[in-house]
């Protein structure tokens, strides 16, 4: 795809869900509270739901014909395998690669949510892979689905709220281009993360695991046309769009700043936050986020190596195991307690950060 072609797709957002959000007006900020705890993928809608919801939740939740249950399945078998890193990747590669797209990272900032309350904004985007990753998450008992249509109006609403106020104004908020991006984000940094931490990730576990956020993105409204069809594919056009729009800003440093910040509250050594970020994230990402280089966690592990037997300990056997009976509950009582027991639901901006912003 060329730059001609991948300008194109800032022109366009996402005709479906932003129609939907267009006919709920005001009545999006009910949604907030009725969509709560409505997250099983086979619940009920609630009776008061706007009919305009209603019709987007019951038309909109089909599986592409092509879905790969196979390839899906064991994706979310390797994934809860690896929860550990998946989550050290998301947190320390996902996230800061999506903040160092200098326009995604501003329409991010726009918004206030990141800047004012990225702990809870955070860890619901961890709440939505945790979701999207459990096994049978697309099945009638899963949460995927409904999880990622609540997703799906929550980018509409935000360009509904930035329709008059881009801050990019010769393009539309949360693009095609921009959620193609974010995609990436999840699918292709994540592996390459995950590797980074020395698990071995063959080629086909790294296809299921795309296959399954390829899935993800057509039920997001990424125009199927667009998404790559294989990882190596994705691979390349992740890498284009980074090249295209990995700048420095303003914007980007403040979200790792607060990402970081936050992280350190929930971790025993700070140090080991900005190490992972620039080695799971590369040297190019944290230079652009205005990350220093630091090397106490690295010489804390120096120090550790000396240890006598330490490195004898069969740690690449014993973590896999570790991560398949504690990594899920672990990650869930994080999200729970950060969350403080409220459960994820529809998150559109509120009427009250509406105001805030228009001040």
């Amino acid at each position: 795809m060329d730059d001609a072609a991948l300008d194109a797709t800032r022109q366009r957002g996402d005709s479906v869900a932003d129609s939907v959000v267009l006919r709920l007006g005001r009545e999006m900020w009910a949604m907030n509270t009725l969509m709560q705890g409505c997250r099983v993928n086979s619940q009920a809608l609630p009776e008061k739901l706007p009919v305009a919801a209603r019709e987007f939740f019951e038309q909109y939740s089909s599986l592409p014909s092509w879905f790969p249950k196979t390839r899906v399945a064991a994706a979310q078998r390797w994934a809860n395998q690896h929860l550990l890193h998946i989550t050290a990747a998301l947190f320390h590669a996902s996230l800061p690669s999506a903040y160092a797209a200098e326009r995604g990272a501003t329409v991010l900032l726009a918004t206030g949510r990141m800047a004012t309350d990225i702990d809870r904004r955070v860890n619901v985007t961890a709440r939505f892979v945790v979701d999207l990753l459990a096994q049978d998450s697309f099945e009638p008992q899963g949460m995927g689905v409904r999880s990622i249509q609540q997703v799906r109006l929550v980018h509409a609403a935000v360009r509904y709220w930035l329709r008059d106020r881009k801050p990019w104004p010769d393009e539309v908020a949360l693009n095609q281009e921009d959620l193609l991006g974010t995609l990436f984000t999840f699918s292709v940094v994540v592996i390459r993360a995950v590797r980074r931490l020395g698990v071995s990730v063959s080629n086909a576990e790294a296809e299921d695991f795309y296959q399954l956020w390829r899935v993800v993105g057509v039920l997001l409204g990424i125009e199927e046309a667009l998404i790559p069809v294989d990882f190596a594919s994705a691979e390349t056009l992740s890498n284009r769009i980074a090249q295209r729009h990995f700048r420095k800003s303003a914007a980007g440093e403040q979200l790792v700043s607060a990402l970081i910040t936050r992280i350190n509250q929930h971790v025993m050594m700070p140090s080991m936050t900005t190490y992972l970020v620039r080695r799971l994230s590369g040297d190019r990402v944290a230079e652009l986020l205005g990350l220093a280089e630091d090397d106490t966690f690295r010489g804390v592990v120096g120090k550790l190596s000396r240890i006598p037997l330490v490195d004898r300990l069969p740690i690449k056997t014993v973590l896999p195991q570790l991560t398949n009976v504690v990594g899920q509950p672990l990650l869930n009582s994080i999200i729970a307690r950060n969350l403080g027991g409220e459960l994820p639901g529809f998150a559109a901006p509120t009427s009250s950060m509406m105001r805030n912003y228009d001040e």
